[in-house]
């Protein structure tokens, strides 16, 4: 009967498991908007629903586009349209801002993944298809762009606040005698971490000069003169699809070890967690670990990889050893 009982216990877990991620991933935001009138409250809802409903389409469409090119470029579109919609559910005033997002680009994006969808399933590979859908990829590619400039302009009085507060501290700390000092940076290692060149820590930012870094590595830096220095940074490089399948085995083997000895906190170890892993280990007699490693070994199975990637495995410069 016991056995029975743990048996019922681990299926009802699992499929709770799988019913979450599938509700946390199809449910539709609820926008705090009980402060405001009625017309104005319906206006954000309708288009926030609108921008949640055409991410949604290219979540699922993405995942059916067999062109690996395609399927990549719509992915990194994706998270940043997922961080700007976090935004606007937390801000919904900030939702009139994002308009050229929710009516033009995002809206756009929809329509050539649908026309790009309609020309796989006919199978063609003449010139003036292939042709079509490379300008197709092109304008996808030029999107990238499009979505981080909305985000920034949704961001705009935020980033003036920001700027604002530490022009004042800088003021502040200047007549006070304090002066600031600030590194330059050299070249990016194999795991992505910037050196410091520590002969040039005590230049002032006006003096440095970023040359040959890796596109990605460094965002722009305004001199004190407001000229912008900038550098090409593809933003959406968060996720690395060249990794995908070592992702995916460090999620499986997290899981397994979690599902079957967590109660030992090996999962914990495994992740370099070695405080939580001897907590497990001390309070293995208790039972709770295995309940709650097994809890967090289902949730690494059904966990989205790219969610994964951004929770477990970002962070961690020693992941690739």
């Amino acid at each position: 009967m016991d056995y029975l009982l743990v048996m019922l216990a681990t299926v009802a877990v699992i499929f709770g498991g799988k019913a979450f991620w599938d509700w946390k991933k199809n449910r539709t935001p609820q926008l705090d908007l009980e402060e405001l009138e009625e017309d104005r409250a319906e206006y954000l809802q309708e288009n926030f629903d609108k921008a949640m409903d055409d991410f949604k389409y290219i979540e699922e469409a993405r995942k059916n586009i067999s062109d690996r090119e395609v399927s990549t470029q719509l992915a990194k579109m994706q998270r940043v349209a997922k961080k700007l919609l976090a935004n606007l559910e937390k801000n919904p005033e900030r939702i009139p801002l994002a308009y050229k997002f929710i009516d033009y680009y995002q809206d756009r994006a929809v329509k050539i993944v649908k026309q790009y969808q309609e020309l796989e399933e006919t199978e063609l590979s003449t010139e003036r298809v292939r042709d079509l859908k490379y300008k197709m990829k092109t304008t996808l590619a030029a999107l990238d762009g499009a979505y981080a400039d909305q985000f920034e302009h949704v961001l705009n009085d935020q980033i003036i606040s920001a700027d604002a507060e530490l022009k004042v501290m800088q003021q502040q700390l200047d007549a006070e005698g304090i002066k600031k000092k600030t590194v330059d940076v050299g070249e990016v290692d194999e795991y992505g971490n910037v050196r410091i060149d520590k002969d040039l820590l005590n230049q002032p930012l006006g003096g440095v000069e970023i040359k040959n870094l890796p596109v990605g590595s460094v965002p722009s830096v305004r001199s004190p003169r407001g000229r912008r220095r900038s550098y090409e940074i593809d933003s959406m490089q968060t996720f690395p699809e060249n990794e995908r399948p070592q992702i995916i085995q460090r999620k499986l083997i997290q899981s397994a070890l979690a599902i079957f000895l967590g109660s030992l906190g090996a999962h914990k170890f495994y992740q370099g967690k070695t405080l939580q892993g001897v907590l497990y280990l001390l309070l293995f007699w208790t039972t709770l670990p295995t309940w709650i490693s097994f809890i967090e070994g289902i949730r690494y199975l059904f966990m989205p990889v790219e969610d994964f990637y951004e929770q477990y495995i970002k962070d961690d410069k020693n992941w690739r050893r």
